[in-house]
């Protein structure tokens, strides 16, 4: 296996084409591209399909995939809201690569019909990974990712979902020759390749864990047997005068264990979530996940040195494991960057320092794939990464 990575800003097209091409070709020393991701900026539409068209052609490539993006990153740093595209060619010699797209009128038959799901992806007994990017507006994507759950438990899914979009409609997905503004796309890898899925959400819990003891929906009426508003309170007005700043700056959020077996609970046994509100009848909190009386919550915030500890010790983690990677996509949110730290590239940089100058590419998302617990879910304020072995 060999990946190469590429990043040009710019808006001419000749230039961009001509400028990923030569580092993408120099970074696979002659082998052939079997796949290619290309994380093109919103600025850059107009000329989206030419790029993406034209760079497939440059670098001979049997697969590609592109998505629209509100910033890009990639081995040489990482620009925000700016004209640019990130690349990456991958030869990655004996491994099937099955790609797909998933359009509206597909929705309702692929989520009631596990055999439909099976047969549409064409999920094989080998398969490692999926890797997806969907339209915010269009892709039911929360159920889509539950169904991966269940009928493919060996494979997660890593990708995220377009950005640089604010209407339904200005989404641009592409495989190959095909250009889609809705539904989601990507492809399954299988065969003999290692691919490490790492997910950091970059948040601390605070305070104590708690019981949902009546909760519906999105909302938690409850916890411990009182009004889940309530509790809240107490416990920003319990924290250091430090972290009240922060939950003013960044507001807070909630955690649901993903294994309640566990005793004792850290970061990295959460799925965090974002409190979207107050649930008046109830004095509840409104929150972004479906809730059930019973399940253990915790509440979380997020500051710049959180996030980045939380990073490097899932990287290190890694490390452990064996030699570098070959190569990573990379998949962010667009609350971090230059929203979170006082730095641009900071998350690249962490990524660096640790796994050592790697090819790397991806983009700043509207919404993180990848899985926590073993369960694939959608995230905010999280980087999720696949790691090539």
């Amino acid at each position: 296996m060999q990946m190469a990575s590429a990043l040009v800003e710019g808006s001419d097209y000749d230039t961009i084409v001509a400028g990923l091409s030569t580092q993408l070709q120099a970074g696979l020393e002659g082998r052939p591209a079997d796949l290619l991701f290309l994380f093109i900026s919103a600025p850059l539409l107009p000329q989206f399909s030419q790029i993406s068209a034209g760079l497939q052609k440059a670098v001979a490539a049997r697969k590609m995939l592109a998505v629209t993006a509100e910033s890009v990153l990639g081995s040489g740093g990482e620009i925000e809201r700016g004209s640019a595209v990130s690349a990456m060619a991958v030869s990655i010699p004996g491994v099937t690569i099955d790609h797909f797209h998933l359009a509206d009128e597909e929705w309702s038959e692929l989520l009631g019909e596990a055999r439909t799901l099976r047969s549409r992806l064409d999920a094989g007994p080998d398969l490692r990974l999926f890797i997806m990017f969907g339209d915010p507006f269009t892709a039911p994507v929360v159920q889509l990712l539950d169904a991966c759950s269940r009928e493919f438990p060996a494979a997660p899914v890593v990708g995220g979902m377009a950005s640089g979009i604010s209407h339904p409609g200005q989404t641009r997905l592409m495989i190959n020759d095909d250009q889609f503004s809705s539904g989601l796309i990507g492809v399954s890898l299988s065969g003999p390749v290692q691919v490490d899925c790492v997910v950091s959400q970059g948040c601390r819990p605070v305070g104590r864990s708690f019981v949902v003891s009546r909760g519906h929906d999105n909302v938690i009426e409850q916890l411990d047997d009182e009004p889940a508003v309530a509790v809240l309170r107490h416990i920003i007005q319990d924290l250091p005068v430090k972290d009240r700043d922060l939950v003013e700056q960044r507001s807070i959020q909630v955690g649901r264990v993903i294994d309640e077996r566990k005793g004792n609970f850290g970061p990295g046994d959460f799925l965090v979530r974002n409190i979207l509100g107050v649930h008046r009848p109830s004095n509840g909190l409104l929150i972004g996940d479906m809730v059930q009386s019973g399940q253990i919550v915790q509440f979380h915030i997020q500051d710049a040195r959180t996030a980045e500890e939380d990073l490097r010790l899932l990287l290190d983690g890694q490390m452990q494991l064996g030699p570098p990677p070959c190569g990573a996509l990379m998949f962010s949110c667009n609350g971090r960057g230059t929203r979170l730290f006082d730095q641009p590239g900071h998350d690249l940089r962490t990524l660096q320092n640790v796994l050592g100058n790697i090819p790397v590419a991806g983009f700043f998302c509207a919404g993180e794939l990848g899985p926590v617990g073993g369960r694939n879910f959608i995230h905010g304020q999280t980087v999720s990464l696949a790691l090539f072995r």
